[in-house]
C-alpha cells in the first residue's frame, strides 16, 4: 500500500510538472512577439503582388471559360457569374492548406498546432487572402458592381483585411490557417452558382454546419488559451457563420406567402424536406452545436490555474449561452414560418374547428336566401353554418387540400343521411367507430374530390382515435390548453356550465396563468399552433397591450358564456349539446341540413382548391358574389399580394349587392382609448373601399377589429395594382461615403440650407435614400387611393389627379409612372420642390419616361400662402390627391405647410404622407429620443404631432407605422404611412 501512494505521488508530480511546462509554453507563446522585420515585410510585398497578379490573371481567363461552360441567361445572370470566379480560386487555394492543417491537428492535436511558431506558408496564405480581398472589391467595382452588397462585400472584406493584417504584424496567422477548411462549403457554393444552381442542397447545409459552426468552435474555443485576439475574432466570425446559416435555413421553406399564380405555390421543387424532419435535424444541430460548446468549454478549464481558469471558464459559459441561443433561434425561426406552409405543402390539416364566429358577420350583413357567398373552407364550420339559412351558392376555397377534404366529409355525412347523434359522436365526441361504420360503406363514394378520397384513405380513422379535437397543428394547442384548463379545474367547472363569481379574487395559480398567456414572447411559439403566421402576429407587435388586455379578458369573461363552444371544445377536449356546440351539429339544426338532398347539397356547394382571389362565381349568377367572407385570411398577406386579390375577387362580384367581410389581429377604432392611439383597417387596399368596423360582440376575441365594406359602383378597381416602371436604384460605397460627408457638413452648420444641402447630392440622391427612406414604392401604388381618383375626376373636375410636395428627383411618380398614362386625358401631375437642382434631375426622369405631357415641375415653398400657390397654378380644391414623401420632418414651418396640403384638395380628396415619426406609445424611450436628435442633426424633426395634427385635418383611412435599420447604422427609427380624407 505504502508503495502505491509513492507510485501515486510519483506519478501526480510528474503530471503537476508536464502542466507546468505546459503553462510556461502556452504563455511564452502568448507573450512572445517578434518585430517584423524589412526582410519579412518585403517578402509579405512580394508575395501580396504576386497573389493579385495570379488573381487577376485568374480572372481574365474565367471571365470567357465560365460563360462558355455554363451560358448565362441574361447580362445580369452574367455579371452574378462572374462574382464567383475569384471566389473560386480564392476557396481552392485556402482548402489545400486548411486540409494541411487538419491532418497535423489529427496527428498532434490542436494544442500543439497553436503553440508552434508561425511558418512562412501561414503567412503566405494570410496574405493571399488579403490581396483576394483586394481583387474582389476592385474587379467588383468595374464588372459586377451590385454583387457587391455591403455585408457581404465591404463590410466582410475590410473585416478579414483589417484582421489578418493584426495577425501579421503580431505573428498570428497560424490562427488564420486553422480556419482556412472552412472555405470547402464556399468552394461547393461558388461552383454551384457558377452553374446559375438558384437552390442549395442539404449535403451544402450539413457541409457547412459541420466546419463553419462545430469545426469553428472548437478551434476558436482551444485558441483562447494561445492568443485572445485570436479568440475574439473567432466569436465575431461564428456570430457572421450563424446569421449566414439562418438566412440560408430561412430562404430554403417554401414560401406560402408570395404573390402570384396560387396553385404553383408548393411544388415539390419548392421545400426539399418535410417539415416534420427539418425540425428534427434543425434540433439536432442545435444539440450538437451546444454539446460541443459544452464540451470545449469544460475541456479548457483544467489547463489553467485556479484563478485564471475561473475567468477563463466564465468568458467561455458566456460565450456557449449566447451562441446556443443564437442557434435555439434557428430552430424557432423554422418553426414558426414553416409550421403552417409546409403543413399546407404536405396535406396536413391545420385547423380542426373554424375559430371564427360566423354569428357575427351573419348577423351584420343579414345573409340570407338570394346571396351568393364566397368564403375560405378552413375546416367547414362557417360554410355549413351559412348553409343553414340557405342562401342560392356558396363557393368554399382553400389552398390546402386537407381543409377541403374535411369539409368535403361533412357533406358526404350530411348526403348519407347521417343521424344527428352519429354525426355528432363523429365531429363533436370524435367517435373512431362512426367513421368505421360509414366510410367504407357510404361516405366514400358520396365525397366529391379525388384528392378527398386520398386523403381519407391515407388516413383512416385515426385522426378521430386519436381525438378530432386535437387534431392538426391547431389541435395541438388545443390538447396544451386541456392540459392547462383541467388541473386549474376550467374543463370541469365548463362542462358544468359554472362560471368564476366576478366579485370574488382569483388564486393563485389562475392568476399566474393569466398572466403568463398575457405575455406577448409567449405568442411568438404558441401562434403558429393556431394556424398564426408570424406576418399575421406583427400586426399587434407595436400594440402588445392592447393585445395582452384582450387575452386576460378572453380568460376572465368571454370564455365562459354559456354559448362559447369555441373554448368548451379546447378546454374540455369535446363537444356538448347546443349552444356548446356549433349550430350545424345541433339536433335544432342538423334537420335543415339533412332536408337537403345530394344533388342539392351539390348545387348550394362548390369546393375550390386555391386562392379566394381566384374562384369563379356559379355559372347562374352572372353578376357574381353578393356575399364575401375572408375571414383572418388578408392579414399575413403583404400590400401587393392583398392588393392583386381583393382587385381579382371584387371583379368578379355584384357592385351594387356585394358585402365584404373580414377579421383582423390589428385592433380598430373601437380600441383607441388614449389620444396617441390610431387604429385604422390593417390594409392600405382595403382602406380605398367604403369600409366600417363591426363592433358586434365575437366569441373567439382573438380578432381585434371585424370589418365590412361595398364596392362602390365608379370605383377603378384595376387602380388598386397601378404599374410603374420597375426600376431600382443603387449607390457604390464611395457614392454614399459622398452624401454621408454631405449630411455631416450639414450636421454642423448652424443655419441648415435645405436647398444646398440638395445641390450637392442630386446625382446620388435615388440610391441612397432608396434604403434610407423605405416603403415608397408601397406608399405611392398601395396608400394613394387610385380607385377612387377618376370618380372624383369626373365628379370635381380638378387640373390635378396628383401633388407630390416635397418631389425631389420624381423618383416617387417612378413607382406608378405606367399607372398615370391611363388616368383621363385631361388628369395632370404637379411636382413641387424647393430646390431648382432636384427638379432638373426630376425634370430628366420625367422626359425618360416619357411623361412631359402630363406633368408640371413647380419650383415652390408650400408654406408661401395660398396667393403665392395660386400664382404657380396650384389653386384651393383643384387637386384629387396630395403626396408628401418623407418631406414633413424637414419643413419649420410644417403645420402651415399641411393646411395648404389640405386646401389644395377637392372634398373627398386624400392626404397621403409617409415620414419619420416616433413610436406612438415610446415617444418618451430613450431610443426614440436618440433618432430624434441624431436626425435631428440633419435637419429631418421627428415629431409625434405631425400625425395627431393629420388625423385633426382629415378623417384617417389608413395609418401604419413600421421600422427599419438606418443604412451603416444600428439606428431603427420608426416611419409611418398616412392616407386621410378631406370631408367637404
Amino acid at each position: 500500500a505504502g508503495a502505491g501512494v509513492r507510485l501515486e505521488s510519483r506519478h501526480g508530480a510528474a503530471l503537476r510538472r508536464v502542466q507546468r511546462h505546459h503553462r510556461a509554453q502556452i504563455d511564452a507563446t502568448r507573450t512572445r512577439r517578434k518585430p517584423i522585420t524589412m526582410g519579412a515585410l518585403s517578402n509579405d510585398t512580394n508575395v501580396f503582388i504576386s497573389s493579385l497578379c495570379f488573381l487577376l490573371a485568374s480572372y481574365a481567363i474565367g471571365r470567357p471559360l465560365v460563360a462558355k461552360l455554363a451560358p448565362p441567361a441574361d447580362e445580369k445572370a452574367a455579371r452574378k457569374q462572374r462574382a464567383w470566379i475569384l471566389t473560386l480560386v480564392s476557396s481552392v487555394v485556402c482548402c489545400v492548406f486548411g486540409v494541411g492543417f487538419l491532418a497535423r491537428v489529427i496527428h498532434h492535436g490542436f494544442a500543439n498546432e497553436f503553440a508552434r511558431a508561425e511558418t512562412a506558408a501561414d503567412r503566405g496564405v494570410a496574405v493571399f487572402f488579403v490581396a483576394y480581398c483586394v481583387a474582389d472589391l476592385a474587379t467588383g467595382a468595374f464588372d459586377y458592381k451590385e454583387q457587391i452588397d455591403w455585408q457581404s462585400g465591404w463590410a466582410h472584406h475590410t473585416f478579414y483585411a483589417m484582421g489578418i493584417s493584426v495577425m501579421l504584424w503580431r505573428g498570428h496567422t497560424k490562427f488564420f490557417t486553422a480556419g482556412l477548411l472552412e472555405e470547402i462549403p464556399t468552394t461547393y457554393l461558388a461552383i454551384s452558382r457558377l452553374r446559375h444552381a438558384k437552390e442549395l442542397r442539404w449535403p451544402f447545409a450539413l457541409l457547412y454546419f459541420a466546419l463553419r459552426i462545430l469545426y469553428h468552435v472548437v478551434a476558436a474555443f482551444e485558441s483562447l488559451e494561445h492568443s485572445t485576439l485570436g479568440f475574439a475574432l473567432g466569436l465575431v466570425i461564428l456570430k457572421q457563420h450563424l446569421w449566414w446559416f439562418s438566412a440560408w435555413w430561412r430562404s430554403s421553406s417554401a414560401s406560402a406567402h408570395a404573390a402570384g399564380p396560387q396553385e404553383g405555390r408548393f411544388k415539390e421543387t419548392n421545400a426539399q424536406l418535410n417539415l416534420h424532419t427539418k425540425l428534427a435535424i434543425c434540433a439536432a444541430m442545435v444539440v450538437v452545436q451546444s454539446l460541443t460548446m459544452l464540451h470545449v468549454t469544460i475541456g479548457g478549464y483544467g489547463r489553467r490555474d485556479w484563478m485564471n481558469g475561473s475567468i477563463v471558464i466564465v468568458g467561455l459559459s458566456l460565450s456557449w449561452v449566447y451562441f446556443t441561443y443564437e442557434a435555439v433561434l434557428i430552430f424557432v425561426d423554422t418553426y414558426t414560418r414553416g409550421f403552417i406552409e409546409l403543413a399546407i405543402k404536405e396535406q396536413k390539416v391545420i385547423y380542426n374547428i373554424s375559430w371564427e364566429d360566423p354569428r357575427v358577420e351573419r348577423e351584420a350583413l343579414k345573409l340570407n336566401k338570394d346571396d351568393v357567398v364566397l368564403t375560405i373552407s378552413s375546416a367547414g364550420c362557417n360554410v355549413l353554418d351559412y348553409l343553414l339559412e340557405t342562401p342560392a351558392h356558396i363557393t368554399a376555397v382553400d389552398l390546402n387540400e386537407a381543409q377541403l377534404a374535411v369539409l368535403d366529409l361533412k357533406l358526404a355525412c350530411v348526403a348519407a343521411k347521417m343521424p344527428q347523434a352519429d354525426f355528432f359522436a363523429l365531429w363533436g365526441r370524435s367517435d373512431p367507430r362512426i367513421f368505421t361504420e360509414y366510410y367504407r360503406k357510404m361516405l366514400r363514394a358520396k365525397l366529391r374530390r379525388d384528392a378527398s378520397r386520398a386523403y381519407w384513405d391515407d388516413n383512416l380513422d385515426e385522426l378521430f382515435r386519436e381525438n378530432w379535437m386535437f387534431a392538426g397543428t391547431s389541435g395541438l394547442m388545443a390538447f396544451l390548453l386541456m392540459l392547462i384548463a383541467r388541473p386549474l379545474g376550467i374543463s370541469g367547472a365548463l362542462q358544468r356550465n359554472l362560471r368564476p363569481d366576478p366579485n370574488s379574487e382569483p388564486g393563485r395559480v389562475l392568476k399566474f396563468g393569466t398572466w403568463l398567456v398575457g405575455l406577448p414572447a409567449l405568442w411568438t411559439y404558441a401562434a403558429p399552433l393556431g394556424g398564426i403566421p408570424p406576418e399575421q402576429l406583427a400586426l399587434v407587435d407595436r400594440r402588445p397591450k392592447v393585445f395582452s388586455e384582450r387575452i386576460r379578458e378572453i380568460l376572465a369573461t368571454r370564455m365562459w358564456s354559456s354559448d362559447n363552444y369555441f373554448y368548451h371544445g379546447y378546454c374540455t377536449g369535446q363537444f356538448d349539446a347546443f349552444p356548446k356546440c356549433p349550430r350545424y351539429m345541433a339536433a335544432e339544426h342538423y334537420p335543415t341540413l339533412l332536408a337537403m338532398d345530394e344533388a342539392e347539397l351539390k348545387r348550394r356547394v362548390t369546393l375550390f382548391h386555391g386562392s379566394w382571389g381566384d374562384a369563379e362565381p356559379p355559372a347562374f349568377a352572372k353578376s357574381g358574389f353578393t356575399f364575401v367572407s375572408l375571414l383572418d385570411s388578408m392579414d399575413w398577406m403583404p400590400p401587393a399580394l392583398a392588393a392583386t386579390l381583393v382587385r381579382n375577387v371584387l371583379g368578379r362580384c355584384d357592385r351594387g349587392k356585394c358585402r365584404l367581410f373580414w377579421r383582423s389581429y390589428a385592433p380598430g377604432p373601437t380600441l383607441e382609448s388614449r389620444k396617441t392611439d390610431l387604429f385604422t383597417v390593417h390594409s392600405p387596399a382595403l382602406a380605398q373601399l367604403p369600409h366600417r368596423e363591426i363592433p358586434d360582440y365575437d366569441r373567439v376575441g382573438w380578432y381585434l377589429s371585424q370589418w365590412t365594406a361595398t364596392i362602390p359602383a365608379d370605383a377603378d378597381l384595376a387602380a388598386l395594382c397601378p404599374e410603374g416602371s420597375g426600376a431600382v436604384y443603387a449607390n457604390s460605397l464611395a457614392d454614399d461615403v459622398l452624401v454621408c460627408a454631405a449630411m455631416a457638413r450639414q450636421a454642423f452648420k448652424k443655419d441648415k440650407d435645405v436647398a444646398a444641402f440638395y445641390r450637392n447630392q442630386a446625382t446620388r440622391y435615388d440610391g441612397f435614400r432608396e434604403a434610407l427612406l423605405p416603403d415608397r414604392d408601397t406608399f405611392l401604388r398601395y396608400c394613394v387611393p387610385w380607385s377612387r381618383v377618376p370618380a372624383l375626376l369626373k365628379k370635381t373636375k380638378p387640373t390635378y389627379a396628383l401633388v407630390c410636395v416635397g418631389c425631389g428627383t420624381a423618383r416617387d411618380v417612378e413607382f406608378v409612372s405606367e399607372h398615370l398614362r391611363t388616368l383621363p386625358p385631361g388628369a395632370r401631375v404637379a411636382l413641387c420642390d424647393l430646390s431648382p437642382e432636384l427638379l432638373a434631375q426630376a425634370q430628366v426622369r420625367v422626359d425618360r419616361l416619357k411623361l412631359g405631357d402630363r406633368v408640371d415641375l413647380i419650383q415652390c415653398d408650400v408654406t408661401a400662402g395660398p396667393a403665392a400657390l395660386a400664382k404657380l397654378g396650384l389653386k384651393k380644391s383643384d387637386a384629387c390627391v396630395v403626396a408628401c414623401s418623407y418631406c414633413l420632418t424637414m419643413i419649420p414651418d410644417w403645420r402651415k405647410a399641411v393646411d395648404a396640403m389640405v386646401d389644395l384638395l377637392v372634398p373627398g380628396g386624400a392626404l397621403c404622407f409617409i415620414d419619420f415619426t416616433q413610436r406612438f406609445d415610446r415617444a418618451g424611450d430613450p431610443m426614440e429620443r436618440i433618432y430624434k436628435a441624431w436626425f435631428g442633426c440633419d435637419g429631418v424633426y421627428f415629431d409625434r404631432k405631425h400625425v395627431d395634427y393629420l388625423t385633426a385635418k382629415t378623417t384617417p383611412q389608413f395609418y401604419a407605422e413600421n421600422r427599419s435599420r438606418v443604412p451603416y447604422t444600428p439606428w431603427y427609427p420608426t416611419r409611418y404611412l398616412f392616407t386621410g380624407t378631406k370631408t367637404a
